[in-house]
This record gives structure tokens, sequence and C-alpha cells, in this order.
């Protein structure tokens, strides 16, 4: 009798044993897992481009300067955050998709490359100094965002441009400029393709708001 009661209560040992093993396990590959690295989607970054042109040697070699400021914008659009309207009056962001480097950033170094290639300016500096120049090319970023209250989805990118006397500081004049271009795919790429073809048209704008002014 005593030998059935040792070996019943060694069976019940055993069990509880192993169920103690079991627990013990599970809750160490439950914390192996909360330990390993969150895997997050690949970020994507986008730029825009220097667009080809047709205003390589349009006019005679000018021996005047001109001053371009980098665009001024809100804090809206100083971040590589790239932003989309999904519907009016509201904004949102593209969690994994980026510009290179902020929109005022990307877009001063293609206005300076667009007034090189008019033919028309002697030297174009892009940043203020003690060094002299004849006119001052100030930009302002209003716009410059896919927007999906439409299909297929647009990208929108406005400007405003102002021209002013070097030695004076008169304002000689100030415009507007709106660029709309339908996306071909209705994503950050498609948005991203859109962009490049509005920022080559808003380019040609500026410049021919320069030469107008300026001859």
């Amino acid at each position: 009798m005593l030998n059935f009661l040792a070996y019943k209560g060694f069976i019940k040992h055993d069990r509880l044993r192993k169920i103690v093993i079991c627990l013990l396990s599970f809750c160490l590959l439950s914390a192996c897992s909360l330990l390993e690295p969150i895997k997050l989607p690949p970020m994507h970054y986008f730029t825009l481009a220097m667009p080809d042109t047709d205003w390589d040697c349009c006019t005679p070699q000018g021996c005047s300067t001109i001053l371009v400021n980098p665009p001024r914008a809100n804090a809206l659009y100083n971040s590589p955050r790239m932003i989309y309207i999904p519907t009016c009056y509201q904004i949102q962001y593209f969690a994994q998709n980026r510009w290179a480097d902020t929109p005022t950033q990307m877009l001063q170094f293609l206005l300076v490359n667009a007034l090189q290639h008019t033919g028309y300016f002697q030297a174009i500096i892009n940043t203020p100094s003690s060094t002299y120049y004849d006119w001052i090319l100030n930009t302002q970023l209003l716009s410059f965002q896919q927007e999906f209250t439409t299909f297929p989805s647009r990208f929108r990118i406005a400007m405003r441009a102002q021209l002013i006397d070097g030695r004076s500081r008169h304002v000689i004049a100030t415009e507007n400029f709106v660029a709309v271009k339908t996306a071909v795919y209705d994503n950050p790429y498609g948005g991203a393709l859109a962009a490049n073809l509005a920022t080559q048209e808003i380019l040609d704008k500026i410049n021919c708001f320069c030469l107008r002014n300026l001859t």
C-alpha cells in the first residue's frame, strides 16, 4: 500500500514538474520575441532633378549679377516629409516616403541652375554676402503637395517671385506662379514624377519673369 501511494505521488510530482517546465519555456520564448527589434518597412527618398532646358544661349551674355535668396516657406513646407491632401482642408504625410531634402533647399539649387542656363547673368550668388549684386530674387513657396481630391491625383506647386533692385532696394515686380501636373500613378512615386514636371514649368515661368522685367 505504501509503495502504491509513493508511486502515485511520484507520478503527480512528475506531471507538475513537466507543467512548470512548459510554462518556463513559453515565458522564455515570449521574452525572446519581445526583445527582437521591430522590422519596419524601408524608407523611400525622392528628389527634384535639374530638368532639360531650352534656355541655353537664348540671350547674349550679360554683365549683371543677381542674388537668389533661399525660398521662404512656412513650417509645413520646410520639412522633407511628403505632404498629400486626401480631401479638402485635410493634410497628411506619407509614412515611408520622404524628399531627399526640404523643398526649399531643392528649389533654390534648381532656381540658380535655371537662371544660369539663360546666359543673361554674369554671376549668380546663392548666399547673401558683402559682394555687390545688381538684382535680388526673393521667392516664397506657397504650395508643394500631392492632391487626391481629383482622380487621378495631381501635384501642385505654387510660388511667389519678387525682383528687387540691388542698389535702391526698390521692388521691381512681384508675381505668383502655379503649376499643376497630373500624376501617372496614385502613389508617392507618381507624385514625385508629377512634382518634377511641375518644377520644370515653375522654373520656366520664373526665368521668363526675370528676363521680362530686367531686359
